[in-house]
């Protein structure tokens, strides 16, 4: 459940790129973005990544969230009251951490508070009839001292006809009591009422569900979720001369007071299915993070020498479970069954903690105009333990000494060639909804990426970067009794290319590719319990983006986003495939003066074509995609 509110909560609360609390009227995406491999601003996602999907696996599920390029163990997703940007870090860009990870870093930033008055209203309409209000404000205090906080209303609608209400509040604050120090601590908290997730569909047999009316509710209404999520923290990052000390504490919480999630199993041709929803009595994770960092850099001519010290670590508590399956009945999915909702006897939930302590040490050189080069070693102790009901506690351990090295080269000033070796201790996946042992959290599991390229200025302001990568892990699915455990191993070959620029004046284009070999290997797969390619996994992965600002009317502008996809493994055999398809949205964006305040209209209509498709999952639940929809945001920014 924590990953499909994850992705819920991201709908309506994308994160945005900036060092401080800017004035929204300019959030872009597009002109913001480094390179095509994923970024969030103003509610606006481009890129072929994006944190739950990374050279086609989970940087949230792994672990691997950075904020403000420190270490946090993230349980619920954060609210853009506090965070002001999202860049995905892969190939040449993830080098510039001292400790990378496979499967790439989502890097978030908070929202620092600047040294203007400022108050930012938003207000957006859609999609699907959603309605929004968002106030960001900032007050510097003192020359040293600025206050920042943000409150905002979220009647949020998705595309399967649900609906939920959020709330966010937060405050920041920007600290330097003295020069080379700063300070900041965070509070923000999201609300969650009655929100009715998207049901889930699994089919009876190797063929696609029929196609059904979106935005239409199928499910229970009282099948919906209630609870809250907390974020709160400080930062603090300390500069004395060659010295730097970068450090921050964490707490991350997701709480669900009431869990619900709504099933139809044995979905046939004919339209006929299985309704079930699972009732839990809530479920709570909360996790202490952090990390320490203290760096040094030492000068020899046009050689720059840096040597990292870390100390990270998490402490993290989950229950769940308990929950009952509520059998609704066998119907034509389409014609839904008044179900009253049963008073359910809910049974004892488990608990699991997980203690984790990372040391590691650091160099990275760097050489003018020759190139760069770093290697890094970790030790890491990990802990987990469960408290089943009635059962004797299950205790894993594991301490693996993990190294990464990466290397660049650069062969003019404007081509860059790069390469870097990555070993990683990370999550495994959540056990599905669906899944007999539901929410489970398998063990940490051993991980390892390898990945070369290139990175060519061709002009000032076009960039290609090209590479290739290899990440290999073990593979967690459903197997025949609907258990979700570990049937083998799989490796991710694969290509990426992304281009990013102004290609004209006034005219920014960002356009990616990944290419992707996935396959899978083990006993799962010698017994033909599983084929060669994993579920949901598919060959192609491209976007591109035009954002066209005329130099003669500079106060309007129009973009143009194109994604598509290759054919998706719907079968284990690989012979049942969910179809390519491309899907283009199409927007623009008025700047005016609102009074004397500045003010942005952006209007978008996403999936013009109204194309319909299935998206799948590696566990075999199918759920289809957005129709075409309207979405209207106005924002203006009140010195």
């Amino acid at each position: 459940m924590r990953r499909f509110t994850l992705t819920a909560l991201g709908l309506a609360l994308a994160a945005a790129p900036a060092a401080a609390l800017a004035q929204r009227t300019d959030d872009n995406a597009t002109t913001s973005a480094e390179d095509a491999f994923g970024t969030s601003i103003g509610g606006e996602q481009i890129g072929i990544y994006n944190p739950n999907y990374v050279r086609g696996f989970s940087a949230a599920e792994a672990g691997n969230i950075r904020l403000d390029g420190l270490y946090i163990d993230q349980q619920a997703a954060f609210s853009d009251r506090v965070i002001a940007g999202l860049q995905m870090r892969v190939g040449l860009s993830a080098q510039g951490y001292p400790f990378p990870a496979p499967t790439g870093i989502a890097e978030y930033e908070l929202r620092k508070p600047g040294d203007k008055r400022l108050l930012s209203v938003s207000g957006r309409l859609g999609p699907f009839g959603a309605k929004v209000l968002e106030l960001d404000g900032q007050l510097p205090v003192t020359d040293r001292l600025s206050l920042g906080a943000g409150y905002g209303f979220f009647s949020d609608r998705n595309h399967t006809g649900g609906s939920a209400q959020f709330r966010t509040m937060a405050a920041i604050a920007r600290w330097e009591p003295v020069d080379g120090v700063e300070i900041t601590p965070f509070w923000s908290r999201i609300g969650i009422a009655d929100e009715e997730l998207p049901p889930l569909l699994l089919t009876a047999g190797d063929y696609l569900p029929p196609r059904l009316d979106r935005v239409k509710r199928i499910g229970q209404k009282w099948a919906a979720n209630d609870g809250k999520t907390i974020a709160t923290g400080l930062t603090t990052t300390i500069n004395r001369g060659d010295w730097t000390l970068k450090a921050g504490a964490f707490r991350s919480i997701l709480d669900l007071d009431r869990s619900h999630t709504q099933l139809f199993l044995n979905v046939r041709p004919d339209g006929t299915a299985d309704e079930v929803v699972i009732a839990e009595p809530g479920r709570r994770s909360a996790s202490t993070s952090g990390e320490i960092r203290l760096s040094r850099r030492f000068a020899d001519g046009p050689r720059l020498h840096t040597l990292h010290l870390s100390l990270k670590g998490r402490d993290r508590s989950r229950s769940y479970g308990g929950g009952r399956e509520i059998f609704i009945g066998n119907h034509v999915i389409e014609d839904p069954v008044i179900f009253p909702e049963p008073v359910t006897a809910f049974g004892a939930q488990t608990r699991d903690t997980v203690d984790q302590w990372t040391a590691g040490i650091a160099y990275e050189g760097r050489w003018k105009d020759v190139g760069e080069v770093s290697v890094g070693l970790q030790k890491t102790d990990y802990r987990k333990r469960v408290f089943g009901p009635d059962t004797p506690v299950i205790t894993t351990k594991d301490a693996p000494l993990l190294l990464n090295a990466t290397a660049a080269v650069y062969a003019s000033p404007s081509l860059a060639f790069y390469g870097s070796y990555t070993e990683g201790l990370e999550e495994s996946p959540v056990a599905p909804g669906h899944a007999v042992n539901r929410d489970e959290a398998p063990p940490a599991i051993r991980t390892r990426q390898i990945d070369a390229g290139l990175r060519w200025s061709v002009t000032p302001t076009i960039r290609i970067v090209a590479g290739v990568f290899e990440v290999s892990k073990p593979f967690y699915s459903i197997d025949t009794a609907r258990v979700f455990r570990q049937l083998g191993d799989v490796r991710h070959r694969g290509a990426e290319f992304s281009l990013s620029g102004q290609i004209a004046p006034g005219l920014t284009a960002i356009a990616g590719t990944a290419l992707i070999d996935a396959t899978l290997s083990g006993d799962a797969v010698d017994s033909g319990q599983l084929g060669k390619k994993p579920l949901a996994s598919f060959g192609r992965l491209s976007t591109a983006v035009l954002d066209y600002r005329p130099t003669f009317a500079p106060a309007v502008s129009v973009d143009l986003v194109v994604e598509s996809t290759s054919d998706r493994v719907a079968s284990t055999d690989g012979k049942l495939v969910i179809p390519a398809r491309a899907i283009a949205s199409v927007g623009g964006r008025y700047r005016f003066k609102l009074g004397k305040a500045p003010a942005t209209l952006r209007v978008q209509v996403a999936n013009v074509g109204n194309k319909f498709g299935w998206a799948n999952g590696p566990s075999g639940i199918y759920l289809y995609n957005m129709p075409r929809r309207l979405t209207a945001t106005l924002t203006t920014d009140l010195g």
